[in-house]
């Protein structure tokens, strides 16, 4: 499964970012609580009453710990989108080992850090918290149990994109499409229908409610929504789908760097087939998108066609030049 030689290789190459990594999401957490003790000790010291400097733990506002994602998109980016722009993924595979091999070490060692390394830092800022005794503490156990699997979920996201991508640009734009694409495929065909035929969505339901709640359940099933750290005020049951999709995104990374072979160096996507869907994928939603932008400024049908026309245009455009484009190491 994970190669000790192929580990320590990765290891040697990352040692920084790895280490960096693991003091961050080791102190964010305790750090975040002594932080908020600090300002209620500074408060105090200037007002006498206690009741204006409460003490008070709450995971679900502004949280800093809410940005322990981005740990996970730093480690996918060098343990695979950087090897691919460098071109040392060459050599790598080149040496006497499976690809399995190869991904499930640099993946494990990346999901390693992410968990461990909060789990320590929720040790210890647990032990803050009984040391400095809040006056409440709201969420604790749901907030950082749930960063770590969100960040984990980013991280699996990342990786995924990184073996089906060619460079770090293309990774990067992949996960990032990604996350918002169950919204867009859904929503923006939604909202054109609205457009053409004149008739609101919400009116058609028995309540305006059911339309807020179609929407805020199809947000949790993109990725990009659990950047903020709204979701912890939801049932704890909510977490059980980023856990659903790391796993589906570890499947889709593994499949994806095991079977394709021909690394094209520089192109967008390995896999060549994926081209020609993606470009017409991109310039689909880049007509209904910008059709939207266009009918919201005009507020006529002419307005709706000249940004489906100029979307169509900025979709291929961008599409031909990011996928088609080889990109020189």
């Amino acid at each position: 499964m994970v190669d000790r030689g192929l580990l320590y290789r990765e290891w040697k190459q990352n040692q920084v970012v790895i280490l960096l990594s693991i003091v961050f999401l080791v102190l964010a957490n305790p750090l975040m609580v002594y932080h908020s003790y600090s300002i209620s000790q500074a408060c105090l010291a200037h007002y006498s009453d206690p009741k204006f400097c409460a003490f008070t733990l709450n995971y679900h506002i502004n949280s800093k710990i809410q940005f322990n994602w981005m740990i996970g998109i730093v480690l996918a980016v060098c343990l695979m989108g950087l090897e691919r722009s460098k071109g040392t993924m060459d050599f790598l595979l080149s040496l006497p080992y499976k690809r399995s091999q190869i991904f499930q070490t640099k993946f494990w060692l990346g999901a390693v850090v992410i968990v461990f390394s909060q789990l320590v830092g929720f040790l210890f800022a647990w032990l803050l918290i009984l040391i400095l005794k809040p006056e409440q503490v709201n969420f604790f156990e749901h907030g950082s149990i749930g960063v770590i699997i969100t960040s984990f979920m980013f991280y699996t996201l990342v990786m995924a994109a990184g073996a089906l991508a060619g460079n770090v640009f293309a990774q990067l734009l992949t996960a990032f499409a990604t996350s918002v694409l169950p919204y867009l495929i859904i929503a923006l065909p939604f909202y054109n229908l609205e457009i053409i035929s004149g008739i609101q969505a919400w009116k058609l339901l028995p309540n305006i409610e059911y339309y807020y709640d179609f929407e805020n359940n199809l947000m949790d099933f993109a990725p990009i929504v659990y950047v903020d750290s709204g979701w912890v005020l939801d049932s704890k049951y909510l977490l059980l789908i980023p856990a659903v999709m790391s796993l589906l995104f570890y499947f889709i990374g593994f499949v994806s760097f095991k079977k394709h072979h021909n690394e094209r160096n520089g192109y967008f996507f390995l896999w060549k087939k994926l081209d020609r869907p993606i470009q017409i994928l991109v310039i689909m939603l880049g007509i209904l998108g910008f059709g939207i932008m266009g009918h919201s400024v005009g507020k006529s049908i002419v307005g709706y066609i000249i940004g489906m026309i100029t979307g169509g245009v900025v979709g291929f455009l961008v599409s031909y030049f990011s996928i088609y484009k080889k990109v020189r190491h």
